[in-house]
């Protein structure tokens, strides 16, 4: 029996550095993070307290960073793919190398993609990422308003530089949800994503919910077709979780942007399904 003084932090109080924490990858007890839209090309590097270790600094653009993901080699994935509106008509990936410093781009673009705004069919939004056998997996985000249909739309491309279109590989309806981070564990091949609603109660009160949902048995690639567990993240207060990654074989991290209440990000541990 494991004693609690073995369990990692329950919560990790990010800095004002991390206040919108979008994106996060956890190797042993150094959590590597990003901020969502408005803040720069940073990577920051905390300890597994919220302490800062370091920031670097990449040679790109920085629009809307929406996710983060790590290959075998150590080189991280930046998704800047994040198109609520659904104006934008081509998409980047930035590879960061931390050990030469070294930033290339992958641009795509969705089959049918021509930035007609977000009531086009396609479901061109995207917010999950996750790295397996030389291919990114994207997981879009579908509205939650309008005619958004709860539909996440399971997309790949090569991790390598250069311009393609993504191959659309499966779907998968999750009702009352729209999905914001995803991670992979490729030794128990587990896929984790997370998911909220959001609305507004009475036309003037904010509402929300949030689920993290676990697939499992999926028959190769096909993360989709895995048995599906869901469980609640939070219930009535609007949180956005936006970041997720395991931790070890017992435990995972999420994260979720400051609020209006709450002046700071936050990770949260939770238990992994078995």
């Amino acid at each position: 029996m494991f004693s609690c003084a073995t369990y990692p932090p329950k919560t990790i109080r990010l800095g004002p550095e991390l206040a919108e924490a979008s994106g996060l990858a956890i190797s042993g007890d150094r959590f590597v993070w990003h901020n969502d839209s408005g803040d720069g090309p940073y990577l920051y590097t905390t300890d597994k307290t919220g302490q800062l270790l370091a920031q670097d600094t990449l040679s790109a653009p920085a629009f809307d960073y929406e996710d983060l993901t790590v290959d075998g080699a150590g080189n991280y994935y930046l998704g800047d793919f994040g198109n609520n509106a659904g104006r934008q008509k081509e998409h980047q990936i930035y590879r960061f190398d931390p050990a030469t410093g070294k930033t290339s781009a992958i641009r795509f673009t969705y089959p049918g993609q021509d930035g007609g705004g977000r009531d086009q069919p396609g479901n061109y939004n995207c917010e999950a990422m996750v790295f397996q056998g030389g291919y990114l997996h994207l997981f879009t985000k579908d509205q939650l308003f309008g005619k958004g249909r709860f539909y996440t739309y399971h997309y790949r491309l090569p991790a390598q530089p250069g311009s393609y279109e993504a191959e659309l590989i499966d779907s998968l309806y999750l009702p009352r949800r729209v999905v914001t981070a995803a991670a992979l564990d490729t030794v128990r091949h587990q896929l984790v994503l997370t998911a909220y609603n959001f609305k507004m109660l009475g036309g003037f009160w904010p509402s929300g919910a949030a689920s993290l949902i676990t697939l499992i048995d999926y028959p190769g690639g096909k993360f989709l077709r895995g048995r599906l567990h869901r469980r609640n993240l939070a219930w009535f207060w609007p949180t956005q979780f936006e970041a997720v990654d395991f931790y070890d074989e017992r435990w995972l991290y999420v994260a979720s942007e400051a609020t209006k209440l709450r002046k700071h990000g936050v990770g949260k541990r939770k238990r992994r399904r078995k």
